[in-house]
């Protein structure tokens, strides 16, 4: 009987073993069988010979190179701790994230330079894929951006029509949101305050949760609506399973997750929580009546 080869994980490469260094928490990151594969200053001087997943304050998330390991003080962190923790743990899969929309957009430009020519539809079709892809790329590298440092640009209005239509169009280049039916009540009206980008990452990770949860099959129904005075409801609700009693609680902590190891952060919802939060707003979660899970947004209004 032939040996079950294991795939060897990807290489860690300088740009991760940089970030790792210059994070202000002990941080490591180790293979699927536990072994250090680069641990920051920090962390060799907190764990030393330890195993750094038995410290106190370690948390641990599948991506991947392996798992990654931060230590967060027991007391309340700073903000800023907290975005870079977090921050620390999506850079360890950023590369597979963006290889995805990169690859997209290399076998479109294969096609649309085909020596035997595109016809107008195609060529149409391709330039929106590309599109699509680069946005995506560009949404990614954004959270990165964004989420590692302090809030500093001055919010502006923004219409929830526009970051809902943005960022349905980031689903549908998702593999698991290009089959997904959509409906949305919208509301021409509704201007809330945001930086540029944020609403449509809250909107997007919110959507993409959804997707996920119905295993790309379903529907999601989009809702907005004035709830008060200078108040604005978002209400997102899918047809997937809903949210056990268990989870319920904590959708939005951070590194909380219920997808299989690799399949996710834990990240998407936290974000999205602290940014609505920022913009002097709630989120909540819940199961509908009728089935499926709902997300409420509520936002302050633009006068």
């Amino acid at each position: 009987m032939n040996a079950v080869r294991r795939k060897p994980p990807p290489a860690l490469g300088d740009e991760v073993r940089w970030l790792l260094q210059a994070l202000p928490l002990p941080a490591a990151i180790l293979d699927a069988d536990g072994k250090v594969l680069h641990a920051n200053e920090a962390m060799r001087e907190r764990a030393g010979p330890s195993d750094p997943t038995l410290l106190p304050g370690a948390h641990v998330t599948a991506s991947p190179l392996g798992h990654c390991v931060f230590l967060l003080p027991q007391a309340a962190p700073d903000p800023q701790m907290q975005r870079l923790a977090s921050l620390g743990f999506m850079l360890a899969g950023v590369s597979h994230e963006v290889s995805n929309p990169l690859a997209a957009i290399h076998s479109m430009v294969q096609i649309l330079q085909s020596p035997r020519g595109v016809t107008p539809e195609t060529l149409e079709k391709g330039l929106e894929s590309i599109a699509g892809s680069v946005v995506r790329v560009l949404a990614i590298t954004r959270k990165l951006g964004n989420f590692s440092r302090s809030a500093g640009d001055a919010p502006e209005p923004q219409t929830l029509d526009a970051a809902v239509s943005e960022a349905l169009a980031l689903l549908r280049h998702n593999r698991l949101g290009d089959a997904v039916e959509v409906s949305y009540d919208g509301m021409p009206e509704a201007i809330t305050r945001a930086r540029p980008g944020e609403l449509q990452q809250v909107l997007f990770n919110v959507f993409l949760n959804a997707a996920q949860a119905m295993e790309g099959m379903g529907r999601i129904e989009v809702r907005v609506e004035r709830a008060g005075a200078r108040q604005l409801r978002i209400r997102v609700r899918d047809t997937g399973p809903g949210i056990s009693e268990h989870a319920l609680p904590r959708v939005f902590e951070p590194f909380f997750s219920t997808k299989p190891p690799g399949e996710g952060t834990g990240l998407g919802l936290a974000i999205s929580y602290e940014i609505v939060q920022e913009l002097g707003g709630s989120m909540s979660a819940a199961n509908h009546p009728e089935g499926g899970a709902c997300v409420e947004i509520m936002l302050p209004e633009a006068v």
